[in-house]
């Protein structure tokens, strides 16, 4: 604020020689009175915190006092008119003494602080004595007597002062401390009761579960056992079931074969002979398909896992499918359509697989036959196409022929389920080719619309690891 006001003063010389000096230097100037105006200037020049004066007059320095440091605060320049004509007569150039000035206050300012300094020093220090004397060391002696606090530490804390008639802060927080550690030790105490408590209790609970568990191991035991009785019955059951079946599949055309052969004993009619030989033939190959179906089924046979060309084995399947039913006069399809992928090469046991697609192609003709006698202007469609799907090979064959009943479901890969008539077939074709499919390894899926179509896609594994190792 001092140095605020000297400034302001200063400041004020520049508003005093505009409204004293000017008017009076104009007169001298237009009079060219150098003398009076030299005198003029030098009154001027004193003036308190003046520190340079210029007259420039003509382009001349009529006067110049003093040394020349401007600045923007300490510098103006004042443009000296002519009152009557308002020529311009000439330039004075002031500057004042604000250097000067704020070197002073800096000074003062310095011894100012260093005077605080002291002062605050000497306070400070006198305070650090008189708290760490009175507060302080208490406080320390505190933390030292928590930190040293256990279960064996039965001695209150005491400070070592006077007591006073009053209580003050610390003498609370000394009572609080002993206050707190009564009431710790008798909190651990209890702690030390109740972990007693609960390992007596873990102990005993321990001990009933162990008896528990030898209970559950022997009800387990029992159930293994009743288990595997239930197995075995089951196994025996499905046995004697499966034997049933075969007996009654193979004892039909077996009759024939037997009745037929007495007739041929018989018989001395050559044609009559003929045709008792095709009968008994048909039997005998029936009866031939399903003790093969049955060795596949048991997983008796020698094929071999070779990386095959799927492609030829589905031409082969159909082509052998059509022989065989053309040979026994059956119905076979005008065309078939094949949509199949490019050189797709597949480990397979080959034989295994040619069985399980002609099987089901057989299947999808059988359907077709079965719609092309109901109605006349039916066009059967027969499509066989292969394509890889990621990681496996998909081998589609689809059928517009009667379709199969949504109520079968996934009972059509049951052994000797079948919808044919009587004598057309043992029901064992689509059961070994699904596990056929389940021997590489693969899927054998369906699906259905009955009266409309149907489409077996079996996938098999680009890779398989009995071929790798």
């Amino acid at each position: 604020m001092d140095y605020q006001r000297d400034f302001d003063k200063l400041q004020n010389n520049f508003a005093i020689i505009k409204n004293s000096y000017l008017d009076s230097m104009a007169e001298h100037l237009w009079s060219y009175d150098t003398r009076l105006l030299e005198i003029q200037l030098d009154g001027l020049s004193r003036l308190q915190g003046v520190s340079y004066l210029r007259l420039v007059a003509d382009n001349k320095t009529i006067y110049e006092s003093g040394k020349s440091d401007p600045s923007d605060d300490n510098h103006k320049r004042f443009e000296i008119y002519h009152k009557n004509t308002n020529e311009i007569l000439g330039t004075l150039d002031v500057e004042l003494d604000v250097k000067n000035l704020r070197e002073r206050y800096f000074q003062d300012a310095i011894w100012i602080f260093i005077r605080q300094g002291a002062k605050t020093l000497v306070v400070v220090s006198f305070l650090y004595f008189i708290f760490n004397h009175i507060l302080v060391v208490h406080i320390q002696h505190i933390a030292d007597h928590l930190k040293n606090i256990d279960r064996r530490n039965t001695v209150d804390l005491q400070l070592k002062r006077p007591r006073h008639k009053g209580e003050d802060e610390l003498d609370v927080l000394v009572d609080s401390i002993n206050q707190f550690r009564s009431d710790l030790l008798l909190a651990n105490e209890k702690l030390e009761r109740l972990n007693q408590n609960l390992e007596q209790k873990v102990i005993e609970r321990t001990r009933q579960l162990t008896t528990k568990n030898e209970s559950l191991e022997k009800a387990m035991l029992q159930i293994k056992r009743m288990q595997a009785t239930l197995v075995a019955q089951e196994r025996l059951a499905s046995l004697g079931s499966l034997t049933a079946s075969v007996a009654h599949e193979i004892r039909n055309p077996l009759n024939f074969v037997l009745n037929f052969s007495e007739l041929l004993t018989d018989s001395e009619n050559i044609e009559e002979i003929k045709e008792i030989s095709r009968v008994v033939l048909k039997h005998s190959q029936r009866i031939d398909q399903i003790v093969r179906s049955m060795q596949i089924l048991s997983g008796y046979d020698s094929d071999v896992l070779e990386t095959t060309d799927i492609n030829d084995i589905v031409k082969r399947a159909y082509q052998d499918t059509v022989s065989t039913r053309a040979m026994g006069s059956s119905y076979v399809p005008p065309k078939v359509t094949y949509r199949l992928g490019d050189s797709i090469m597949a480990p397979a046991y080959a034989t295994s697989l040619l069985r399980a697609l002609s099987n089901i192609i057989d299947n999808a003709i059988h359907a077709l036959e079965k719609k092309v006698l109901a109605n006349k202007v039916f066009e059967p469609e027969l499509t066989l196409s292969t394509a890889i799907r990621g990681e496996t090979v998909e081998i589609i064959i689809r059928d517009n022929g009667v379709g199969i009943p949504e109520i079968l479901g996934e009972k059509i890969f049951d052994p000797f389920l079948t919808t044919k008539a009587a004598g057309e077939g043992a029901g064992l074709g689509l059961t070994v080719a699904f596990n056929i499919a389940q021997k590489h390894g693969g899927t054998l899926k369906y699906s259905s619309e009955f009266g409309q179509w149907s489409e077996f896609v079996l996938a098999l594994p680009l890779a398989h690891e009995r071929l790798s190792s």
